[in-house]
């Protein structure tokens, strides 16, 4: 292994004890004689080494981690209502890495296709044999790969009209060819950067910024290269929403990339839902005047009513820099007569949840109309047992009766 692929001399400036060898030394793999010192820079080395090997790590591997952290069990759902779910034929994302799924999230189908990054025709990937085979399971009834305890399609239907328990040893259709996808999908996630000024406990265990990452900068940079020609560039006249997500899109300086290109290709049938902290929105002005005509909707996480409890759940936050914020892009969106759509995320969780009625009134004194209530996801960031303790939303948690008084006093009805 090239260690100079590894270790960059920021990593090692950053890290290195004032008697360590030069960078040069130990990316040449050259060893010292002071035992204290070398074992030093062998826990760095391998530290360095998971940093690169977990960022490297297959799709096949990834896709699996997604499913184990969500207990799913792959099985026919002998579905047999009348409504087919269309988002594996509508949806395009790209996730960390490259990889490609077909979902609103690559927690709900816990598969890759493909990856952007080892083809030039992105119809390879959205005609894969998986991309089919995950059409054919929705198109049988079964829904084999779909993960129905959290996606929306089976949160909105009865559950007596499919299988909720797996049945042991069940295996998928065998694979037939189906018609193709011949247009590029109208609805595309672009969900591989990650930076964020945030360290929220659901989300993430540290501050993540692949800005100036000397492994993960140069992946993404490639990413986006891949998405402007294989993916923006074949965008004709047919109308296509992107959805940003995975970090905070207005730091992230890949993310800005694209957004410059699509901006500057002039092409006014392709809208924008942007997930946003709301931290950045004033004092990157020029960007968000820039992109609000054709964002359709902007979503700002709040998770909270009270600046006490945003200070618990969304750690590095500024609560009244949030309401600031939201007060100032409302009245520019009024101002410039703009169609956009405010609308404001609440991750329900313990922590949180009996401030629901209080978060309805907050939204309706900041003039948000609209309210995303949302189930947590495992991101593999606490134990098991304690992501169990703070999701209340799951109906076996012993106070998922008080969540559901919680929506009902506010009038509105808890999805399943």
């Amino acid at each position: 292994m090239d260690l100079k692929r590894i270790i960059s001399i920021k990593d090692y400036r950053t890290f290195a004890g004032p008697d360590w060898p030069a960078y040069d030394s130990i990316v040449a793999g050259t060893r010292t004689d002071n035992v204290i010192i070398q074992q030093e820079v062998d826990e760095f080395v391998a530290m360095m080494q998971q940093t690169f090997d977990e960022l490297s790590q297959s799709g096949d591997s990834l896709a699996q981690q997604n499913q184990q952290r969500q207990q799913q069990v792959f099985y026919d759902k002998r579905y047999t209502g009348q409504s087919t779910c269309q988002i594996p034929w509508k949806t395009l994302g790209v996730n960390a890495n490259g990889d490609i799924f077909l979902c609103s999230s690559p927690s709900w189908i816990p598969k890759f296709p493909g990856n952007i990054l080892e083809v030039d025709d992105i119809y390879e990937i959205l005609n894969s044999t998986m991309a089919q085979q995950i059409r054919q399971e929705i198109s049988a009834g079964r829904y084999y790969y779909c993960n129905n305890k959290i996606c929306n399609f089976f949160a909105q239907i009865n559950p007596a009209i499919y299988q909720s328990s797996p049945q042991l040893n069940e295996l998928p259709l065998p694979f037939a060819h189906q018609s193709p996808v011949t247009a590029i999908p109208e609805y595309l996630i672009f969900d591989f950067d990650y930076t964020c000024n945030f360290k929220c406990p659901s989300c993430r265990t540290q501050l993540i910024n692949n800005n100036k990452h000397h492994v993960v900068r140069p992946l993404n940079d490639r990413i986006v290269e891949k998405i402007k020609h294989l993916i923006i560039d074949h965008i004709h006249s047919q109308p296509v929403e992107i959805r940003w997500c995975g970090g905070e899109p207005f730091i992230s300086e890949v993310y800005q990339d694209l957004f410059e290109y699509i901006i500057a290709s002039k092409k006014l049938n392709i809208q924008h839902i942007i997930q946003t902290n709301g931290s950045y929105l004033r004092s990157k002005a020029d960007l968000v005047q820039k992109l609000l005509p054709t964002t359709k909707e902007l979503r700002i996480s709040f998770d909270a009513a009270t600046a006490e409890t945003y200070q618990k759940i969304r750690v590095n936050g500024d609560w009244d820099l949030l309401i600031s914020n939201v007060r100032w892009v409302n009245n520019l969106i009024t101002e410039l007569q703009l169609p956009t759509r405010v609308s404001a995320d609440f991750v329900v969780q313990l922590d949180n949840f009996k401030e629901i009625p209080a978060f309805i009134d907050l939204c309706d004194d900041l003039g948000i109309q609209h309210i995303n209530f949302q189930k947590m996801w495992n991101w593999g960031t606490w134990p098991q047992q304690e992501f169990d303790n703070k999701n209340i939303y799951n109906p076996a948690h012993t106070l998922y009766r008080q969540l559901i008084e919680m929506f009902e006093k506010t009038g509105r009805k808890i999805l399943f």
